[in-house]
C-alpha cells in the first residue's frame, strides 16, 4: 500500500529521528539521495502519525491520550490485572524446552492478507492453551492490520484462563511494531503489553538506550531485534539482555536462516554467554520441528513463529508439531501401526499460471502441480511452468528448490513413513511438482533442471523404481491406479491394497492414489471417485497415502472424515475451465479439508 504521506515528509521524519546521532548502521546512511527501504517507508509513515497524535494530546485534544492519561490508565490496569511479566524470565522459565512467541499477525506487506477474520482474543487462547510462552501481537494498522485492540483482547482473554486456574500461568504479550517513541511504549504497558519490539535497524544508538531504559522503568523487558552483524554491537552497546535476530533482512526482504546462527557465533566470539548475559531468540522464518531443532544447537532460547500459525486450520495441532520440547524432538517417529495422524498435504493440481498457483499458496496448499503430460488439457507451457516456479518461492521466501531430507531406513513401511514426514516438514512452505506420464526419465531431469521444480510426480507405466530420486536429483511421487468402473465402483478394497502393498518399494516419496476408468490406457484426469476403503485399508497397515480423483469442494469433507487421508490433490474439481482455476473454489476446498480434519480428529 501507499504511505499517506509523500516522499520529502517521509525523509523528513528520518531526518528528525536521527538527528545529532550516529548512523553508521542505518541503511541508506549518509546518502542524501537514498531511496527509503520497506521497513524505513514503514517506520518514518508509524513516526509521523504518532508525532501528530503526540502535538494532539498536547493541545488538548479529548480524543487523543496524553502521557499524563496513559499513565493513570497503566496504574489501574496494573491494580487489576497485575504489573508485566519480565519477558527474561519468562523464556528462562521454559527451559530446556523452546520457549514459542506464537504471533498474531493478520496481513504483512510481503504477504498481503493471512487470517483478517481470526478473532485475537480466540487465537490467543488457542496459543496459550498450546503452551506459546509468549504472544507476539502486531500492532501496526496500515500495512498489518493491527490494532491495539488486538493486544487487549489476548491479554484480557489469557489473563481470564490464568485466573481460572490454568497449571502454567499467563504469556508474556509483546507488542510487535514500530516503536521510536516513548509515547508507543506507554500506550503499549496501559493496555497490556508485559514487551515491546525495538528494532535496531531505524533506531541510532542513543534513541535505543533511551527507549530500552524507559521500558524497563515500566517493568517491560523490550526484545532488541537485530538482522546485520553491525545492528548486534549497537544492541550490545545500549544494554540488550533480550535480542532477538530477524532471518528477514527488512529493507531488502531476503530471507535467510543461517543469520541467527551467524549472531551466535558472534555472540560467542565476543565472550557472550548465551543463556546468562543475552536470551538469544528467532525471530522469522521458521515454520517446522526441524527449524526449532536447528535453533536449539545454537543456544537459542525462543522462536518466533507466525505466518503458519495463523493459516492453520489447528493452531494446537500446528504448535505440538514443532516439537518444542529437545524430548518431543528425539522420539518424534512415524510407522509400526495404523496411520492415524489426519491431513498433512494439500496438493492442488493442474496450475498453468502464476495467479492461480498464488491463489493456491494463499489458501494454504503444500504443494503445487505442473503437468507436463503431453495428452494432458491442463499441460503447461516450460515458460509457465518456471514462472509459476518462480513465484512460489517468492511466496515461500526462498531462492532456490526445497531439499527434503530422508533417512530411509528399515521396511519400506517404516520408509515411506519417514519420507512422509519430511515432506509434511519440506512443505510447510509451498512446493512445486511436475506431473509426467510416459515420459523418459531424461526429459522428467531435463524439466527438474531447466524449471527448478521440488519434485515430481509419476502417473504412467514408469514402475516404482523409476521413482527413485536418483533418477532425477529430486524426490518422486508414484501414481497408483485405483481401476474403476464408468459408475465409479471398483473391486474389493481389501484385495487391491494387499497388491498395491505388495508392490510398493523404497523408492517413492509417497504413494498417491488415483482413479483410472476401466479399459483406459492411461489413468488420472477421470474426475471420478474410487472407492476410499482401499484408502483407509492401506492407512490402516501403515502407509499414509495421498487420494485423488473426482474430489470438489462439496465432497472433500466427507472424504476427509471417511478416510482421515495423509493427503489430497484436486485438479478438475476447482477449475472453472480445464487449466484455469475457480479461485473461490480453491479457497472452499482448501478451507472446508482443513475443518474437516480437524473435526476427524477430535475422535482420536
Amino acid at each position: 500500500m501507499n504511505p499517506p504521506y509523500n516522499p520529502n515528509e517521509l525523509h523528513s521524519a528520518f531526518t528528525t529521528l536521527y538527528a545529532s546521532h550516529p548512523t553508521s548502521h542505518l541503511h541508506g546512511a549518509g546518502d542524501p539521495n537514498h531511496e527509503l527501504s520497506t521497513l524505513q517507508t514503514i517506520t518514518a509513515t508509524v513516526f509521523l502519525d504518532y508525532q501528530s497524535k503526540i502535538a494532539s494530546s498536547n493541545s488538548g485534544s479529548e480524543d487523543i491520550k496524553t502521557m499524563e492519561d496513559l499513565e493513570r490508565q497503566f496504574e489501574l490496569w496494573k491494580s487489576s490485572h497485575g504489573a508485566p511479566l519480565n519477558l527474561a524470565e519468562v523464556i528462562s522459565s521454559k527451559q530446556p524446552a523452546m520457549c514459542l512467541a506464537a504471533e498474531f499477525k493478520r496481513a504483512s506487506p510481503s504477504k498481503g492478507l493471512i487470517a483478517a477474520h481470526l478473532d485475537s482474543a480466540e487465537q490467543g487462547v488457542k496459543y496459550s492453551d498450546a503452551g506459546a510462552g509468549v504472544i507476539s501481537v502486531l500492532t501496526e494498522k496500515r500495512w498489518f492490520k493491527g490494532s491495539l485492540d488486538d493486544l487487549r483482547g489476548i491479554r484480557l482473554a489469557t489473563q481470564k484462563i490464568a485466573n481460572g486456574g490454568a497449571s502454567r500461568g499467563r504469556p508474556a504479550v509483546l507488542r510487535k511494531d514500530f516503536v521510536t517513541t516513548k509515547y508507543q511504549i506507554l500506550e503499549a504497558a496501559a493496555n497490556g503489553a508485559d514487551s515491546i519490539l525495538l528494532i535496531v535497524a531505524v533506531l541510532p544508538l542513543a534513541v535505543l538506550k533511551e527507549l530500552i531504559d524507559y521500558a524497563r522503568s515500566l517493568g517491560l523487558e523490550p526484545l532488541v531485534e537485530v538482522h546485520a552483524l553491525c545492528e548486534l554491537d549497537v544492541a550490545l552497546e545500549a544494554g540488550a539482555k533480550v535480542v532477538g535476530v530477524n532471518n528477514r533482512n527488512l529493507h531488502t526482504m531476503k530471507l535467510d536462516l543461517a543469520q541467527t546462527e551467524k549472531i551466535a557465533d558472534a555472540l560467542t566470539a565476543k565472550g557472550v554467554q548465551l543463556g546468562k548475559d543475552v536470551i538469544l531468540c528467532a525471530l522469522s522464518g521458521m515454520s517446522n520441528a526441524a527449524d526449532v531443532e536447528r535453533y536449539r544447537k545454537q543456544k537459542v532460547q525462543m522462536c518466533l513463529i507466525g505466518e503458519s500459525l495463523m493459516r492453520a486450520a489447528d493452531p494446537t495441532e500446528a504448535i505440538r508439531g514443532l516439537c518444542l520440547h529437545p524430548d518431543d524432538y528425539a522420539s518424534q517417529k512415524r510407522g509400526g501401526g495404523a496411520y492415524t495422524h489426519g491431513l498433512k498435504i494439500v496438493k492442488i493440481c493442474g496450475l498453468t499460471n502464476c495467479e492461480d498457483a498464488l491463489a493456491a499458496c494463499q489458501s494454504g496448499a503444500n504443494l503445487l502441480g505442473v503437468i507436463f503430460a503431453e495428452k494432458s488439457k491442463r499441460k503447461v507451457s516450460v515458460d509457465g511452468a518456471k514462472q509459476i516456479v518462480e513465484a512460489v518461492r517468492k511466496f515461500g521466501e526462498r531462492s532456490d528448490r526445497v531439499a527434503i531430507e530422508v533417512k530411509s531406513n528399515g521396511s519400506v513401511l517404516s520408509s515411506i513413513a519417514a519420507k512422509s514426514m519430511a515432506l509434511e516438514q519440506a512443505s510447510l512452505r509451498p512446493l512445486v511438482v511436475g506431473v509426467f506420464q510416459n515420459q523418459s526419465l531424461e526429459y522428467v531431469k531435463q524439466m527438474v533442471e531447466e524449471c527448478g521444480l521440488d519434485m515430481v510426480q509419476l502417473h504412467g507405466q514408469e514402475g516404482m523404481e523409476a521413482a527413485n530420486e536418483k533418477n532425477f536429483g529430486v524426490p518422486a511421487l508414484r501414481v497408483v491406479d485405483i481401476e474403476s468402473g464408468g459408475n465409479g465402483q471398483t473391486r474389493g478394497s481389501t484385495d487391491i491394497a494387499k497388491d498395491i502393498l505388495n508392490h510398493v518399494t523404497n523408492d517413492p516419496l509417497a504413494i498417491l492414489l488415483d482413479t483410472s476408468i476401466k479399459g483406459a490406457k492411461e489413468g488420472g484426469g477421470t474426475g471420478v471417485t474410487f472407492d476410499w476403503s482401499i484408502a483407509e485399508s492401506l492407512q490402516s497397515l501403515g502407509l499414509p497415502v495421498i487420494i485423488a480423483g473426482g474430489l470438489t469442494p462439496d465432497n472433500i469433507g466427507d472424504a476427509v472424515a471417511k478416510v482421515m487421508p495423509w493427503g489430497i490433490d484436486v485438479a478438475g474439481g476447482v477449475e472453472a475451465s480445464p487449466g484455469k482455476k475457480d479461485l473461490d473454489k480453491v479457497e472452499k476446498f482448501v478451507s472446508r479439508a482443513r475443518h474437516a480434519a480437524v473435526e476427524a480428529l477430535k475422535g482420536f
